[in-house]
């Protein structure tokens, strides 16, 4: 698949909201320093240091070290034919595809200039997977501060997902860039803060997808905490309604609201949304619970239906964090979770 290739590279586009999804979409892969110019000129990291020292003069050398050499691997040592993966903060998957065009420069007056995501390169994106088919310590990796890094420890691990097949590897080191990790000194809090968030994310989605049964509880578990009475129904002759909670201590008062819950990694479709409309009797809500997301259909049934909320994964999870302290001592010991402090500038 990456034959003679040993270079995993890894690529973050986070700054611009809109571009993520274009690169997704269209793609490619970009990176900022617009203002450089053109570098197809440059053939040295010295080359390329001195351009950035000459762009921005206000820049400290701590900061010009940390940027300088990100620009040299996406200009010069990124070859046709690498194996790249690209984290996409909105979708949360993981793109991995292969380095497909040379290094290009648009132009002044094209919409990415303006972006300042001008320095592309074109990509095969060959899949796109959900971040919890990657091991912790690959995620981990892959989550660099840097724009641009390389985890040619994970090359085969990114391979084994992208067969779709099992892998179980043991990794004893893990991949050190040659310039520090932060780029940008005035987004150290903020890219702390969502690193911290996806590896909780991660931890417990791992915990969860695919767990059927045992996520019904987790489900009801937090609906307790949020104040509702919630029972698991039994496994059979539940016409599809996994959890029933009701607003008051005896069940009695309205709306019952009847929970679907969907553990495993598929998106869920209009017919699994329609079904569950179809068991609600008057009075009554429902809301559909899925780890694996939810199609295009399935929202526009739901936004039809003024008695049926869709929960997808990270909802779940914002939901889970919110009320994590009113969760029954046994819920916190299971997932244990420790509240951090990052420094704000």
């Amino acid at each position: 698949m990456f034959e003679n290739k040993t270079t995993l590279w890894v690529v973050h586009i986070g700054k611009e909201e809109t571009v993520p999804l274009r690169a997704r979409d269209e793609g490619f892969i970009c990176i900022g320093w617009t203002a450089m110019g053109d570098l197809s000129s440059f053939k040295t990291r010295e080359q390329i240091k001195t351009a950035m020292e000459k762009t921005y003069p206000d820049w400290s050398s701590k900061k010009i070290s940390a940027s300088y050499g990100q620009v040299y691997r996406f200009v010069c040592e990124m070859e046709v034919g690498d194996a790249v993966v690209f984290p996409i903060k909105q979708t949360r998957e993981i793109a991995i595809g292969r380095i497909k065009s040379a290094y290009r420069f648009m132009p002044a007056g094209d919409e990415f200039h303006a972006l300042d995501y001008a320095n592309m390169r074109d990509v095969e994106w060959l899949r796109f997977v959900p971040r919890t088919l990657f091991s912790k310590t690959a995620l981990h990796s892959f989550g660099s501060f840097s724009t641009v890094s390389t985890s040619n420890d994970f090359l085969e691990e990114t391979i084994s997902v992208l067969a779709e097949e099992p892998h179980e590897i043991q990794v004893l080191t893990e991949s050190v860039a040659d310039e520090p990790l932060v780029d940008n000194e005035e987004n150290d809090a903020r890219q702390l803060f969502e690193n911290a968030m996806l590896e909780t994310e991660d931890f417990l989605l791992k915990s969860w997808v695919r767990t059927g049964a045992a996520f019904e509880h987790v489900v009801a578990a937090v609906l307790k905490a949020i104040g509702y009475t919630a029972k698991v129904t039994r496994a059979s002759g539940d016409h599809g309604v996994d959890v029933i909670a009701h607003p008051d201590p005896l069940g009695l008062e309205q709306p019952f609201v009847k929970i679907q819950v969907k553990s495993g990694s598929s998106t869920i479709g209009e017919p699994d949304v329609s079904q569950l409309i179809g068991s609600l009797s008057e009075g009554e809500k429902g809301i559909l619970v899925s780890l694996g997301g939810f199609s295009s259909g399935a929202h526009a049934k739901a936004r039809n239906s003024a008695r049926v909320s869709l929960i997808d994964a990270s909802e779940f999870v914002a939901l889970f964090l919110d009320h994590y302290e009113k969760l029954d001592p046994s819920w916190r010991a299971k997932y244990p979770l420790a509240r951090v402090y990052v420094p704000k500038r």
